[in-house]
């Protein structure tokens, strides 16, 4: 089994540890690791660069972000801003599928965000339809996600924290 080295004590048949820019492969695949602490401090996420696609477990959701649970704020917004930063046409895979209910909460710190209300009209014709909203691009999530979109001057105003640092404003 392969494991973040930063949690590898706690994880039981751990046969590989991995590190911030460490390869991996599964199968003929081959992808980056890319530490991302914050909901947990050992996170990491996969890179397939060739294949444009991550595989960003807790950290980044469709419209939303992890719980921050042994890490810090800071923590997590550098982390999702190592994510941001991802070609813009890298399709995201995350954890959970919570878009709706991340939506619901996105549009009460961002309503005026033509992205994000466009992209809640998609999702909801989308599980109307029974298909999934994932994966979603990195582009899409730097229109519409808020928690991308924390050092935004428009979204830290609309939620009363205009000139704080980014991950203080995190909605």
């Amino acid at each position: 089994m392969v494991a973040p080295a930063a949690e590898a004590e706690t994880i039981p048949a751990v046969d590989e540890t991995v590190r911030e820019d460490d390869k991996v492969s599964v199968g003929k695949l081959s992808a980056n690791v890319i530490e991302t602490p914050g909901h947990t401090l050992g996170h990491v996420a996969y890179w397939f660069h060739a294949d444009k696609l991550a595989f960003v477990g807790d950290t980044l959701f469709s419209i939303g972000c992890g719980r921050v649970i042994e890490g810090t704020m800071d923590q997590m917004w550098q982390s999702l801003r190592k994510l941001r930063d991802l070609p813009d046409d890298t399709e995201i895979y995350c954890g959970h599928e919570y878009t709706l209910a991340n939506i619901k909460f996105a549009l009460s710190v961002d309503k005026n965000n033509p992205a994000l209300v466009a992209r809640a009209r998609d999702a909801e014709q989308q599980i109307a339809k029974g298909e999934p909203t994932i994966p979603v691009t990195i582009r899409e999530e730097k229109r519409a996600n808020p928690f991308l979109r924390a050092d935004a001057a428009d979204l830290a105003a609309g939620i009363g924290m205009a000139g704080k640092s980014p991950e203080t404003a995190l909605p």
